[in-house]
């Protein structure tokens, strides 16, 4: 991975997991994942996939996590609250992309 030093500071924390490394990194920060969801959903999985250096996009071409089973995942958390209930869509949605683009299946 050809990376700055500031992409180096700044994926330090996720270049150390065993889960992730460098190889891991890489590939997170060569994807363009498609943001497909809306309102505080798609502020959230926007963020968390960013964040782990992908690049964001409306493509077809990209990524897509919509294949999460939202519905069952995110009432096995017993949320009660809608904007705990959107906050944990986002980040669900963001967990499939980045298990997506490592090659990680569902559990």
């Amino acid at each position: 991975m050809t990376t700055s030093a500031d992409q180096k500071r700044r994926y330090s924390r996720q270049t150390r997991l065993a889960e992730i490394g460098e190889r891991g990194q890489a590939k997170l920060c060569a994807a363009t994942v498609a943001v497909q969801s809306s309102g505080f959903v798609r502020t959230i999985e926007h963020r968390y996939v960013s964040r782990a250096g992908m690049t964001v996009t409306e493509g077809a071409e990209a990524v897509s996590p919509a294949h999460v089973d939202r519905a069952a995942d995110i009432a096995s958390l017993g949320l009660r609250h809608a904007p705990a209930r959107e906050v944990a869509e986002g980040a669900l949605r963001a967990l499939a992309a980045i298990r997506s683009v490592l090659g990680e299946g569902r559990e």
